[in-house]
């Protein structure tokens, strides 16, 4: 439990790190560009995501889970290689159908001309990134924390230094020649981190070991492929719905709030860098531990995520007065509260899927929940379009999509294992912190501030009563002499 703990709180420094740098370019960004391009550039992303994500296949969780429990280092690249001929069996094609579609999808589906030329770099984007999310598993499987977390701070920061001048200098052109350097960069240091150490013992696989390991893999790459699938095509859902219906400026209103909003996920992705590899590990040889571990590291993780989140739904407007400086945004600002629960809750069932889902192997469980999450919100959206109009009636369907998904996770993984790690003191702290966040319409910085201090006085009360976090666990942590801080 202490390793768990403590390398999660390396995780969070590293992520928060990333999170810093990504903010400050992509605020740079949004200062630089018109909402009109901001929009085109949130269109080319959801059109090439939403296909980028059909080479996914559940690979890179499915190789974690296998590397992390492999019995020979020798095991490590034979598994990579693997998942690496499947991923590319599967990439090549679809990178060449977006290439040569490129010109159809702008001009006729879309009618924005412009962007055929962006969708061919995301093309070739494509089979760069191709191999990332296995090299990322091979380091993650084999536990070297230390490496990872360095690498992710390190990136984010190259990143910033690709992407400002870039833009500055070619617009919205420049945001995609940055995102293909970006990606040869990621790809090569990956490659170089994974395999230093296993340099000597780069040892292919026979057809035997292959099969072996084929049906291994995708015993549960499948139901991860799937649910990969349905959460970009939910997180997509808004730019490529809209994009039908509207033009790029409101696209690029609803885009700014969804940026906004999925900055919460960099907690959740930090948990489930560590958790995955750690309680994958510990459910095959100690079940009981494995609940005891999940359960206390759940409940703080809970408490972060959402402290993270009333503040930054709380301070919306000051934050995008300060570093946007116009006005330009202001009808975003309405979405972020919605949006950004929508990815509190999702954040919640990244790290439930990581940590309970996958290692009990739930495939259809999984399955059935993302499913439900993105079902929801398309009929929500449908359904209250007329009352509520295109840009309310998305960020409400990502939010009641998001709920439904959830609870129906927590029910039946809590059924199935027999395990509640999610009560009813979970259920009051989230409709009080969604209280909270409601409140920061409040007017003048001085009450506001002070509203916001009895605010967190109340939720740190809530958590403290409830269990959830105890005083002296974050020191113990860092003042730990084997502590990698």
């Amino acid at each position: 439990m202490k390793d768990l703990s403590k390398w999660q709180l390396v995780s969070f420094v590293s992520r928060g790190l990333a999170m810093v740098a990504g903010l400050v370019q992509s605020f740079f960004i949004l200062r630089i560009l018109t909402v009109g391009e901001w929009g085109v550039i949130q269109l080319a992303l959801g059109i090439g995501g939403a296909l980028g994500i059909y080479q996914h296949l559940g690979l890179a969780s499915a190789s974690t889970r296998e590397i992390s429990t492999a019995k020979k280092e020798l095991d490590v690249f034979k598994i990579f290689f693997t998942s690496a001929v499947i991923r590319y069996a599967v990439t090549l094609p679809i990178a060449a159908g977006l290439f040569f579609a490129s010109d159809y999808l702008a001009t006729k589906v879309y009618s924005v001309p412009e962007m055929a030329h962006l969708l061919k770099i995301y093309a070739l984007i494509l089979v760069v990134q191709g191999g990332q999310s296995i090299l990322n598993s091979v380091i993650a499987g084999t536990k070297r924390f230390k490496q990872l977390f360095i690498y992710q701070a390190v990136i984010s920061v190259v990143s910033v230094f690709l992407y400002i001048p870039l833009v500055y200098k070619f617009r919205v052109e420049g945001y995609f020649y940055a995102f293909a350097a970006f990606s040869l960069i990621s790809t090569i240091t990956l490659t170089v981190l994974a395999f230093r150490p296993y340099r000597s013992m780069l040892q292919f696989p026979t057809f035997k070991d292959f099969k072996i390991l084929f049906k291994d893999i995708f015993s549960i790459s499948v139901g991860i492929y799937l649910v990969k699938i349905i959460y970009t095509n939910w997180e997509k859902f808004g730019p490529n719905t809209l994009g039908l219906f509207v033009d790029a400026q409101v696209i690029g209103i609803y885009g700014f709030a969804l940026l906004y909003g999925k900055k919460l996920m960099a907690v959740s992705d930090a948990v489930t860098d560590v958790n995955l590899p750690v309680l994958s590990d510990k459910y095959v040889n100690n079940i009981e531990e494995f609940k005891s571990m999940f359960a206390h590291n759940f409940n703080r993780i809970f408490s972060l995520i959402l402290l993270g989140a009333i503040t930054a739904v709380y301070w919306v407007r000051e934050f995008v007065n300060l570093v946007v400086g116009s006005g330009k945004y202001d009808a975003a600002l309405g979405l972020v509260l919605p949006i950004s629960f929508a990815f509190v809750f999702y954040s919640f069932i990244n790290i439930i899927t990581a940590s309970v889902v996958i290692p009990a192997k739930m495939v259809k469980e999984m399955i059935l929940g993302y499913v439900l999450m993105i079902l929801t919100t398309a009929l929500f959206y449908f359904a209250t379009l007329s009352q509520l109009g295109h840009l309310l009636a998305m960020a409400y369907g990502m939010f009641t999509g998001g709920m439904a998904g959830l609870l129906f996770l927590v029910v039946l993984s809590q059924i199935k294992l027999n395990f509640k790690y999610f009560n009813h003191d979970h259920y009051l702290i989230l409709v009080q912190c969604f209280v909270i966040a409601y409140m920061g319409f409040i007017n003048g910085l001085l009450v506001k501030f002070v509203a916001y201090l009895l605010f967190l006085v109340l939720f740190f009360a809530a958590i403290y009563v409830s269990g959830f976090v105890k005083g002296l666990s974050l020191r113990r942590i860092v003042l730990r002499k084997d502590s990698p801080l």
